[in-house]
């Protein structure tokens, strides 16, 4: 096997059966391609972290209204714990009532 320098100082094999040879144009449309991969991947990077950043804040804004709800619902039973000693279902409340019948009369 003969060995060939090239003008970089490496040594090419004498014979070239498994591997792979590139013109220079193909090697400069490769170059490009892979840079234009390369900025579209952080691109795709950028935007997964921007959606990853966007769903932490909407999970925290929804356990803040978790929460405010909560609030809610706990004054409004103490509220009515102070004003009628019991909680009072406001459906059977309604149902219990008079109906609009006897409103009427």
């Amino acid at each position: 096997m003969i060995y060939q320098e090239d003008y970089r100082g490496f040594y090419l094999p004498g014979d070239l059966k498994s591997s792979v040879l590139f013109t220079r144009t193909q090697l400069l449309q490769l170059l490009n391609r892979k840079e234009v991969l390369d900025q579209e991947w952080s691109s795709l990077e950028k935007k997964k972290a921007d959606k990853i950043k966007e769903t932490r804040r909407k999970k925290k804004s929804a356990q803040e209204h978790g929460r405010q709800l909560e609030d809610a619902e706990r004054d409004y039973e103490e509220r009515q714990m102070l004003r009628f000693g019991n909680l009072v279902d406001l459906d059977s409340l309604e149902i219990s009532g008079p109906s609009q019948a006897v409103i009427d009369l």
